[in-house]
């Protein structure tokens, strides 16, 4: 995201803009909803000027206000908006000079309709049609159709307006210290009726009126869902660590942010602002995983909605198999025109572990038998998948290839063109069987042996405990680098050691695949200076020929993967090291612009008195990034579900951290 945009967002509707409020033509900048852009143009000019920026002032992730001024500063033009079903801005302007003054004010609005797919690639060429409509002197109607593909822009006035096309123009009279006001209401239309949004003013009072501190409107009648995940009874945290408790609630604050509601009264963690709006079956998975101590109806809800969502047959343009979880479920018109396959695109290699993993995280945290019980004949799909799909040659491992060629080259979480490649640069050709997805596979065996016992069906559990092990005896067999004391990032179609030092091993420990007698090296191997950088472990070693601080995936530094990595070394009873890696995320969440840990940034190494470097395109808020935050407390605190209790194991050095009313199984813990 640009450095001068602001965001405002509220689930799958978000804004981008300038520092003064307009969406510039021609940027990135919109008002988008749904994977489209309803508004590529909302621009403001008094006296044909464009207004200038006094300051912004951020209430939440859903209201922003811009300040700004005309004509010498005699004007003050306040902008406040805020996003529910729409985008709802009010527009105040006082006069400010001791005589009368005759404000010229135009709003030109634009909306190009363009898939978020367009707008990421710089190349927006409509097929269909764009057709303007007013009605009367307070409503502009934007529509475009594509064949049966239709979306409608509605922009409404509360003051009347003289609407030429795409501008409207008001022609306003002031007398001196008068205020004149016009709520704009900016609706995605879908074919069906949309709610009508309050305006700002009702909520935050005007913005040129005296304080009334007892009658002031509150934000929380915006939070008309207050039933959701996350927005009320949380833990409290309780550290003398002023910058890990502002990152703290900074966390809380955007995994609430990015909820989505995708079926109806479950609800599931988009992946990131601005341009990962929508389910993500790998990332919804683990930031569920992640922040299950603020609460289980986030796994509850991610359960559900990938269940939902989980392939029956086959489909090669979008990757599906039957049994598989989704990478990505997208609502644009190039996903449902089918120009792209993402409208349900399953992609992923590690979706369908994971979702196991998740089902016994859900179970654990619950206590529901029930839930397993729903649960069983698509985890028992999942489990299909992973033996005949996911194992395509027979080997005995996962691995990928793209089945379209506008699929995924990698289908790992290290997602990029040029992820997978040896120490020397060669890029790894598939089928590529990953490191840690192998680790996935085991993990959700196991996982699943323990929900048949608790359903009663030892044999099963047995069956699958047996595979469990032997994974784990090839595994570490197969990708075990003896010279490197490390694992091998992959295997290629040769069945061949990718022989990358890189973070994916660390991941291994988190799933439990690695041998105790393999975990020192490893552990040890992740903390030497190639690949802890003092903010974080890198994404790959230094000594690698692909290895690049800036790289989106060949060393940069990826909060969620050090959570998890973090998590594994404590699980193999390396907590000091655990212990370091935590801190130096919480370190740079705390130097971070907000306290927000963004989804990555550059893989430097730290040095006395220097910062964590951005990486320029960086999501954030991001989900799983957000999540790790509130994962690797889970670490520091050693916190272990046992049976109906939750205990804490360890204690922080050097740090006081304690969480109260954690829920768990239906009660409130103190850690």
């Amino acid at each position: 995201m640009a450095s001068d945009q602001i965001t405002v967002s509220r689930g799958s509707v978000f804004t981008l803009s300038s520092r003064n409020g307009d969406i510039r033509h021609h940027t990135t900048d919109g008002f988008y909803a749904y994977d489209t852009r309803f508004l590529s143009r909302f621009s403001l000019t008094v006296g044909r000027r464009e207004a200038e920026l006094v300051g912004v002032d951020v209430f939440d992730h859903s209201m922003t206000t811009f300040y700004t001024t005309s004509s010498r500063e005699t004007l003050s033009i306040v902008r406040d908006r805020y996003l529910a079903d729409g985008l709802h801005e009010d527009v105040s302007i006082v006069n400010h000079s001791v005589r009368e003054r005759s404000v010229h004010l135009e709003i030109t609005i634009d909306a190009d309709f363009a898939d978020v797919f367009e707008v990421r690639q710089g190349q927006v060429h409509k097929k269909g049609e764009i057709t303007v409509k007013t009605k009367g002197s307070r409503t502009l109607v934007l529509t475009y159709r594509r064949g049966d593909f239709k979306r409608e822009t509605r922009i409404t006035f509360s003051s009347k307006a003289l609407i030429q096309r795409k501008k409207a123009v008001f022609e306003i009279n002031l007398k001196p210290k008068e205020t004149w006001k016009t709520c704009i209401e900016i609706l995605p239309v879908f074919g069906s009726n949309q709610p009508r949004m309050k305006c700002a003013n009702e909520i935050l009072g005007t913005p040129f009126g005296a304080y009334k501190r007892r009658e002031r409107p509150g934000l929380i009648v915006l939070k008309q869902d207050l039933h959701r995940p996350l927005y009320k009874d949380l833990p409290t945290l309780q550290t003398d660590n002023l910058g890990l408790l502002n990152a703290y609630h900074q966390a809380q604050a955007d995994l609430r942010s990015l909820q989505i509601e995708f079926q109806k009264g479950q609800h599931i963690l988009a992946a990131g602002v601005p341009w990962f709006m929508a389910v993500f079956g790998r990332d919804s998975i683990i930031s569920a995983i992640q922040t299950k101590l603020l609460g289980p109806d986030l796994m509850t809800g991610t359960l559900q909605t990938l269940a939902s969502l989980q392939a029956d047959t086959f489909d090669q343009f979008r990757e599906a198999e039957p049994g598989k979880i989704p990478h990505e479920v997208r609502e644009g018109e190039l996903s449902l025109l089918e120009e792209v396959p993402h409208s349900r695109y399953y992609g992923s290699i590690d979706a369908t572990p994971l979702f196991l993993l998740l089902l016994w995280e859900t179970y654990q945290w619950t206590g529901k038998r029930d839930l397993l019980t729903r649960m069983l004949p698509v985890a028992e799909k999942a489990l299909r998948w992973v033996d005949r799909y996911g194992d395509a040659d027979g080997d005995g491992f996962l691995e990928y290839k793209a089945k379209t060629k506008q699929g995924l080259r990698n289908q790992g979480w290290k997602d990029s063109w040029d992820s997978a490649s040896f120490a020397d640069g060669r890029i790894a050709e598939p089928p590529i069987a990953l490191a840690e997805v192998q680790g996935y596979a085991y993990d959700a065996k196991t996982k699943m042996a323990e929900v048949y016992r608790i359903l009663g069906d030892e044999n099963k559990a047995e069956a699958l405990d047996q595979q469990a092990r032997d994974l784990k005896e090839r595994f570490n067999k197969a990708f075990w680098m003896s010279s490197e004391g490390y694992f091998a990032i992959a295997l290629d179609k040769h069945k061949h050691k990718v022989d990358s030092i890189a973070s994916n091993a660390g991941q291994c420990l988190w799933s439990g695949i690695v041998e105790q007698s393999k975990a020192k090296k490893v552990v040890h191997r992740l903390m030497a200076p190639d690949m802890f950088s003092g903010w974080g472990i890198r994404t790959l070693s230094t000594e690698m020929a692909r290895y690049n601080p800036l790289s989106y995936h060949n060393g940069s530094i990826w909060p969620h993967d050090n959570s998890l990595i973090a998590a594994g070394m404590a699980r193999y009873g390396f907590r000091a090291e655990a212990n370091e890696v935590a801190y130096s995320i919480i370190d740079a969440a705390t130097a971070f612009q907000d306290n927000r840990l963004p989804e990555l940034f550059a893989g430097y190494p730290r040095r006395e008195f220097s910062f964590p470097v951005p990486y320029p395109a960086a999501n954030a808020p991001q989900a799983w990034a957000s999540g790790a935050l509130i994962y690797l407390l889970e670490t520091l605190l050693g916190v272990l579900p046992d049976g109906i209790r939750l205990l804490r194991e360890a204690q922080p050095e050097g740090i006081s951290i304690s969480l109260k009313d954690v829920h768990y199984r239906g009660s409130k813990w103190n850690l």
